[in-house]
């Protein structure tokens, strides 16, 4: 429908930057877009079923910039389908 967005899953959190001012998250989490309250104390599920987001198209030049600003940020390996790569393993077990 125009005007309607859905995003039935986003990619893993790949933040950028945080801050007071700034959260930054390269991969479009919709954890970080949605709200924090949940349906009771006994559940998880969240509280809505909708709610507003503002899109707007990237400027390459605030990309740029964030490239510059954050470069630890850009040199993790990113997929564009999945989002963040986990290349590591935890071997080993608890003594």
């Amino acid at each position: 429908m125009p005007g309607v967005v859905s995003q039935d899953h986003g990619p893993r959190v790949d933040l950028i930057a945080t801050g007071p001012d700034e959260l930054i998250d390269r991969g479009g989490a919709n954890n970080l877009i949605s709200p924090f309250n949940i349906t009771s104390p006994h559940a998880g599920g969240q509280a809505t079923s909708g709610f507003l987001v503002e899109i707007s198209k990237l400027d390459p030049a605030e990309m740029d910039k964030w490239r510059r600003k954050y470069p630890e940020a850009f040199e993790r390996e990113y997929d564009p389908a999945s989002g963040l790569v986990f290349d590591n393993w935890v071997e080993g077990g608890t003594d």
